[in-house]
């Protein structure tokens, strides 16, 4: 048994070097030409050019199955069941630079609403820094009486904080659901 297993292991470490592997250089050699030659075979299409053939044929009068949104574009979850301005399906410049403007003016309220919201995060904070520095110190002493309302205002600091926190998270949540781009709420 002991030399069958010594004769299987010669055998197997004697045809390692044969066995080689494809080079890096030739796997993308090899790859280079597979994609010339699917090169010429298909058309891709991204939604831009989905959005210009329905901008087309509305232009041209025909009818426009498609042209509310782009199936990719499609909400999902919580997104769903906010009301979301449709798109300027006629496009012209006077058009795109009505909703570019209009998207500016919504993006300075939700910036001046999520600063509002930083604001009270900050305090927020700033108050659970404290009530943590504060229930360090009264963890420290043996009496029950200092370590209650430390302990208290330690939590009511984090609850606080942390409903600051999904505040301005539901705010920026909105803004992107209304199609704002995050630019313009810095």
């Amino acid at each position: 048994m002991r030399s069958l297993t010594i004769a299987s292991s010669v055998l197997l470490l004697g045809w390692g070097p044969m066995v080689q592997g494809q080079s890096l250089g030739a796997a993308a050699e090899k790859e280079k030409e597979r994609r010339a030659k699917l090169a010429g075979s298909s058309k891709s299409y991204s939604d831009s050019d989905l959005q210009k053939a329905a901008s087309k044929r509305a232009r041209e009068g025909e009818a426009t199955p498609g042209a509310q949104a782009s199936p990719s574009a499609a909400p999902t979850g919580k997104a769903a069941a906010s009301p979301r301005p449709a798109p300027a399906e006629s496009g012209g410049a006077k058009d795109s630079a009505a909703s570019e403007a209009d998207k500016k003016a919504r993006g300075a309220e939700y910036k001046a609403r999520i600063d509002a919201a930083n604001a009270r995060l900050n305090r927020a904070e700033a108050e659970r820094r404290a009530a943590e520095e504060n229930w360090n110190q009264a963890s420290q002493h043996p009496t029950y009486i200092l370590n209650e309302p430390a302990r208290a205002r330690l939590e009511a600091a984090r609850k606080e904080a942390e409903i600051a926190r999904r505040e301005r998270d539901d705010i920026e949540d909105a803004a992107r659901r209304e199609g704002i781009p995050p630019g313009y709420l810095r």
